[in-house]
Protein backbone atom coordinates (compact mmCIF):
# COMPACT_ATOMS: atom_id res chain seq x y z
CA UNK A 1 0.00 0.00 0.00
CA UNK A 2 1.62 3.78 -1.31
CA UNK A 3 1.77 6.31 1.63
CA UNK A 4 -1.00 8.63 1.09
CA UNK A 5 0.73 12.15 0.33
CA UNK A 6 -0.67 15.58 0.67
CA UNK A 7 0.03 18.71 1.57
CA UNK A 8 -0.94 20.65 5.25
CA UNK A 9 -3.38 23.73 4.58
CA UNK A 10 -1.20 25.57 6.93
CA UNK A 11 2.27 25.13 5.52
CA UNK A 12 0.08 25.61 2.31
CA UNK A 13 -1.33 28.71 3.48
CA UNK A 14 1.41 30.03 5.92
CA UNK A 15 1.02 33.74 4.66
CA UNK A 16 -2.50 33.75 5.81
CA UNK A 17 -1.21 33.16 9.43
CA UNK A 18 0.34 36.22 9.50
CA UNK A 19 -3.01 38.04 7.67
CA UNK A 20 -5.61 36.79 10.82
CA UNK A 21 -2.99 37.65 13.19
CA UNK A 22 -3.39 41.43 12.07
CA UNK A 23 -6.57 40.93 10.96
CA UNK A 24 -8.79 38.94 13.54
CA UNK A 25 -12.14 39.79 12.13
CA UNK A 26 -11.38 37.15 9.05
CA UNK A 27 -13.09 33.94 10.97
CA UNK A 28 -13.85 31.71 8.13
CA UNK A 29 -11.95 30.04 5.76
CA UNK A 30 -14.27 29.71 2.84
CA UNK A 31 -14.03 26.89 -0.30
CA UNK A 32 -15.22 27.18 -3.83
CA UNK A 33 -15.15 24.50 -6.42
CA UNK A 34 -15.15 23.93 -9.64
CA UNK A 35 -18.43 23.43 -10.12
CA UNK A 36 -19.65 26.29 -7.82
CA UNK A 37 -20.10 24.54 -4.37
CA UNK A 38 -19.84 26.91 -1.89
CA UNK A 39 -18.79 26.59 2.07
CA UNK A 40 -16.85 27.04 4.83
CA UNK A 41 -15.15 26.41 7.78
CA UNK A 42 -14.11 28.37 10.85
CA UNK A 43 -10.37 29.94 10.36
CA UNK A 44 -8.87 28.39 13.49
CA UNK A 45 -10.04 24.86 12.01
CA UNK A 46 -8.52 25.68 9.19
CA UNK A 47 -5.05 27.46 10.10
CA UNK A 48 -4.62 25.19 13.24
CA UNK A 49 -1.81 22.59 13.03
CA UNK A 50 -4.00 20.17 15.60
CA UNK A 51 -7.08 20.34 13.25
CA UNK A 52 -5.18 18.23 10.68
CA UNK A 53 -7.52 20.14 7.61
CA UNK A 54 -5.12 19.18 4.67
CA UNK A 55 -5.28 20.23 0.63
CA UNK A 56 -5.13 17.11 -0.85
CA UNK A 57 -3.91 16.31 -4.88
CA UNK A 58 -2.77 12.97 -4.76
CA UNK A 59 -4.04 9.47 -3.04
CA UNK A 60 -2.12 6.47 -2.84
CA UNK A 61 1.40 8.11 -4.21
CA UNK A 62 -1.20 8.95 -7.56
CA UNK A 63 -3.38 12.02 -8.43
CA UNK A 64 -6.71 12.25 -6.62
CA UNK A 65 -8.85 10.54 -8.62
CA UNK A 66 -11.64 13.00 -10.52
CA UNK A 67 -14.58 11.37 -7.98
CA UNK A 68 -12.59 12.25 -5.28
CA UNK A 69 -12.16 15.46 -6.22
CA UNK A 70 -8.94 15.74 -9.02
CA UNK A 71 -7.19 18.47 -8.83
CA UNK A 72 -7.59 19.71 -5.06
CA UNK A 73 -9.47 18.36 -2.27
CA UNK A 74 -10.02 19.90 1.32
CA UNK A 75 -10.10 17.10 4.01
CA UNK A 76 -11.59 18.28 7.22
CA UNK A 77 -11.65 15.70 10.08
CA UNK A 78 -14.20 15.99 12.04
CA UNK A 79 -16.62 18.10 10.13
CA UNK A 80 -19.53 17.34 8.36
CA UNK A 81 -18.68 15.42 5.05
CA UNK A 82 -20.20 19.06 2.71
CA UNK A 83 -17.26 20.79 4.34
CA UNK A 84 -15.03 18.35 2.65
CA UNK A 85 -14.81 20.24 -0.77
CA UNK A 86 -13.99 18.28 -4.16
CA UNK A 87 -12.82 20.00 -7.13
CA UNK A 88 -11.53 22.82 -5.08
CA UNK A 89 -10.85 26.27 -7.21
CA UNK A 90 -10.38 28.95 -4.93
CA UNK A 91 -10.09 29.70 -0.80
CA UNK A 92 -10.05 33.29 0.73
CA UNK A 93 -10.21 34.07 4.66
CA UNK A 94 -13.23 36.22 5.33
CA UNK A 95 -15.29 38.05 7.70
CA UNK A 96 -18.73 36.14 7.10
CA UNK A 97 -19.13 32.55 6.18
CA UNK A 98 -20.01 31.25 2.59
CA UNK A 99 -22.36 32.40 0.81
CA UNK A 100 -24.70 29.67 -0.87
CA UNK A 101 -27.71 26.80 -0.42
CA UNK A 102 -24.66 24.22 1.63
CA UNK A 103 -23.20 26.58 3.63
CA UNK A 104 -26.40 29.40 4.58
CA UNK A 105 -29.60 27.38 3.02
CA UNK A 106 -32.04 25.03 4.37
CA UNK A 107 -29.39 21.84 3.73
CA UNK A 108 -27.46 21.55 6.57
CA UNK A 109 -29.60 23.50 9.20
CA UNK A 110 -31.19 21.70 12.01
CA UNK A 111 -34.59 23.27 13.24
CA UNK A 112 -35.91 23.21 16.41
CA UNK A 113 -38.68 20.20 17.04
CA UNK A 114 -41.31 22.68 17.12
CA UNK A 115 -40.69 23.97 13.81
CA UNK A 116 -42.57 22.50 10.81
CA UNK A 117 -42.11 24.55 8.26
CA UNK A 118 -38.66 26.20 7.35
CA UNK A 119 -40.19 29.87 6.58
CA UNK A 120 -41.09 29.58 9.99
CA UNK A 121 -37.47 30.62 11.15
CA UNK A 122 -34.69 32.93 10.52
CA UNK A 123 -32.09 30.53 9.07
CA UNK A 124 -29.45 33.22 8.71
CA UNK A 125 -29.64 33.07 12.73
CA UNK A 126 -29.00 29.75 12.72
CA UNK A 127 -25.79 28.27 12.15
CA UNK A 128 -25.07 25.00 9.60
CA UNK A 129 -23.56 21.75 11.04
CA UNK A 130 -20.32 21.48 11.05
CA UNK A 131 -18.79 19.08 14.20
CA UNK A 132 -20.73 16.41 14.27
CA UNK A 133 -21.99 14.35 17.60
CA UNK A 134 -21.53 10.96 18.51
CA UNK A 135 -22.80 7.98 16.70
CA UNK A 136 -22.63 4.27 16.99
CA UNK A 137 -23.76 1.48 15.34
CA UNK A 138 -23.83 -2.36 15.84
CA UNK A 139 -22.73 -4.51 12.44
CA UNK A 140 -23.02 -8.05 13.70
CA UNK A 141 -24.63 -10.53 15.75
CA UNK A 142 -23.79 -14.20 16.21
CA UNK A 143 -25.27 -16.31 18.77
CA UNK A 144 -22.51 -18.02 20.97
CA UNK A 145 -22.67 -21.65 21.66
CA UNK A 146 -21.86 -22.01 25.38
CA UNK A 147 -24.51 -21.71 27.42
CA UNK A 148 -25.74 -18.78 29.32
CA UNK A 149 -24.24 -18.84 32.91
CA UNK A 150 -26.73 -18.38 36.12
CA UNK A 151 -26.73 -15.15 37.87
CA UNK A 152 -24.06 -14.45 40.45
CA UNK A 153 -25.46 -11.11 42.22
CA UNK A 154 -28.91 -10.13 43.53
CA UNK A 155 -28.95 -7.82 41.13
CA UNK A 156 -28.33 -9.89 37.98
CA UNK A 157 -30.83 -11.98 39.63
CA UNK A 158 -33.85 -9.06 39.64
CA UNK A 159 -32.46 -8.12 36.22
CA UNK A 160 -32.46 -11.33 34.26
CA UNK A 161 -34.24 -13.51 36.52
CA UNK A 162 -33.62 -17.35 37.27
CA UNK A 163 -31.98 -18.16 34.19
CA UNK A 164 -31.26 -22.01 33.78
CA UNK A 165 -28.24 -23.34 32.05
CA UNK A 166 -29.68 -23.47 28.61
CA UNK A 167 -28.48 -25.05 25.38
CA UNK A 168 -28.29 -22.13 22.58
CA UNK A 169 -26.25 -21.88 19.42
CA UNK A 170 -27.28 -24.98 16.87
CA UNK A 171 -30.24 -25.78 19.33
CA UNK A 172 -33.63 -26.14 18.58
CA UNK A 173 -34.93 -26.06 21.93
CA UNK A 174 -37.79 -23.75 22.32
CA UNK A 175 -37.23 -20.18 23.72
CA UNK A 176 -39.73 -18.82 25.99
CA UNK A 177 -40.26 -15.12 26.31
CA UNK A 178 -38.38 -13.37 29.12
CA UNK A 179 -35.68 -15.64 29.10
CA UNK A 180 -31.89 -14.80 28.93
CA UNK A 181 -29.42 -15.80 26.20
CA UNK A 182 -25.98 -14.72 25.07
CA UNK A 183 -25.15 -13.21 22.17
CA UNK A 184 -22.11 -11.58 20.67
CA UNK A 185 -22.16 -8.24 19.19
CA UNK A 186 -19.57 -6.07 17.51
CA UNK A 187 -19.75 -2.72 16.01
CA UNK A 188 -18.42 1.00 15.53
CA UNK A 189 -18.68 4.02 17.28
CA UNK A 190 -16.92 7.64 16.36
CA UNK A 191 -17.44 11.27 17.59
CA UNK A 192 -17.35 14.85 15.51
CA UNK A 193 -14.73 17.48 16.20
CA UNK A 194 -11.75 14.82 16.97
CA UNK A 195 -13.31 13.95 20.05
CA UNK A 196 -11.95 10.57 21.39
CA UNK A 197 -14.82 7.88 22.09
CA UNK A 198 -13.84 6.57 25.47
CA UNK A 199 -16.81 3.78 26.07
CA UNK A 200 -19.84 1.95 24.34
CA UNK A 201 -22.37 -0.03 25.82
CA UNK A 202 -24.71 -2.53 25.01
CA UNK A 203 -28.31 -3.14 26.50
CA UNK A 204 -30.51 -6.72 25.81
CA UNK A 205 -32.96 -5.59 28.02
CA UNK A 206 -33.76 -2.19 26.88
CA UNK A 207 -31.31 -0.24 28.84
CA UNK A 208 -32.24 -2.35 32.14
CA UNK A 209 -28.25 -3.11 32.59
CA UNK A 210 -25.64 -2.55 30.39
CA UNK A 211 -22.29 -4.38 29.45
CA UNK A 212 -19.22 -2.14 28.79
CA UNK A 213 -17.94 -3.53 25.12
CA UNK A 214 -13.72 -4.02 24.75
CA UNK A 215 -12.28 -1.19 22.00
CA UNK A 216 -10.74 -3.60 19.77
CA UNK A 217 -9.02 -1.22 17.27
CA UNK A 218 -8.87 2.64 17.42
CA UNK A 219 -8.44 3.26 21.11
CA UNK A 220 -5.14 4.81 20.86
CA UNK A 221 -5.96 7.50 18.71
CA UNK A 222 -3.94 10.94 19.19
CA UNK A 223 -5.77 13.23 22.21
CA UNK A 224 -8.61 14.93 21.09
CA UNK A 225 -7.54 14.19 17.11
CA UNK A 226 -9.78 10.96 17.47
CA UNK A 227 -10.91 11.41 12.96
CA UNK A 228 -11.60 7.77 12.78
CA UNK A 229 -14.15 5.26 14.02
CA UNK A 230 -13.17 3.06 16.89
CA UNK A 231 -13.82 -0.59 16.83
CA UNK A 232 -15.92 -2.52 19.70
CA UNK A 233 -17.18 -6.27 20.26
CA UNK A 234 -19.24 -7.03 23.22
CA UNK A 235 -21.12 -10.08 24.98
CA UNK A 236 -24.45 -9.22 25.87
CA UNK A 237 -27.01 -11.19 28.10
CA UNK A 238 -30.70 -10.51 25.71
CA UNK A 239 -33.65 -10.98 26.86
CA UNK A 240 -36.08 -13.39 24.25
CA UNK A 241 -38.56 -10.88 23.08
CA UNK A 242 -42.34 -11.89 23.11
CA UNK A 243 -41.75 -13.31 19.57
CA UNK A 244 -40.14 -16.34 20.92
CA UNK A 245 -37.35 -16.08 18.51
CA UNK A 246 -35.07 -13.15 18.68
CA UNK A 247 -33.79 -10.94 20.79
CA UNK A 248 -33.46 -6.95 20.80
CA UNK A 249 -29.94 -4.99 21.22
CA UNK A 250 -29.02 -1.29 21.45
CA UNK A 251 -25.91 0.54 21.47
CA UNK A 252 -24.55 4.17 22.54
CA UNK A 253 -21.37 5.59 22.59
CA UNK A 254 -19.42 8.02 24.58
CA UNK A 255 -16.59 10.78 23.90
CA UNK A 256 -13.78 12.11 26.28
CA UNK A 257 -16.44 15.24 26.66
CA UNK A 258 -18.97 12.20 28.47
CA UNK A 259 -21.82 13.40 25.66
CA UNK A 260 -23.45 10.41 24.61
CA UNK A 261 -26.77 9.13 22.57
CA UNK A 262 -29.95 9.93 23.34
CA UNK A 263 -32.24 7.27 24.24
CA UNK A 264 -34.81 8.42 21.64
CA UNK A 265 -34.87 10.81 18.87
CA UNK A 266 -37.76 12.56 20.46
CA UNK A 267 -36.09 15.55 22.38
CA UNK A 268 -33.93 16.34 18.85
CA UNK A 269 -36.90 15.05 16.47
CA UNK A 270 -36.82 17.89 13.92
CA UNK A 271 -38.66 17.97 10.62
CA UNK A 272 -35.88 16.83 8.13
CA UNK A 273 -34.39 14.04 10.19
CA UNK A 274 -31.45 15.58 10.49
CA UNK A 275 -28.36 14.05 13.40
CA UNK A 276 -30.74 11.43 14.17
CA UNK A 277 -27.97 9.97 16.96
CA UNK A 278 -29.91 7.92 19.37
CA UNK A 279 -29.65 4.78 20.54
CA UNK A 280 -28.85 2.37 17.48
CA UNK A 281 -31.02 -0.71 17.63
CA UNK A 282 -31.02 -4.11 15.83
CA UNK A 283 -33.25 -7.36 16.19
CA UNK A 284 -31.87 -10.63 15.65
CA UNK A 285 -33.29 -13.71 15.58
CA UNK A 286 -31.74 -16.73 17.43
CA UNK A 287 -33.67 -19.37 16.28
Amino acid sequence: KKEKKSTSLIETLHSLQALIDNHPELQHLRFESLDGMLASIDANKGLNPFGDVIVAYEMNGEDLPRDHGYPLRVIVPGYAAVRNVKWLKKLELAEEEAEGTWQRGLNYKILPPTVLDAKEVDLNRMPGLSEECVFSGITKVENLSHTVPLPTTAFEEEIFGSMSMMPFAGSRTPLTPGETVLVKTRGWAYAGGGRNIVRVDVTGNNGKSWQTATITEGSNQPLRRAWAWVFWECEVPAIVCEDGVSVELACKGVDMAFNTQPESMGGMWNVRGLVNNSYYRVKHKVM
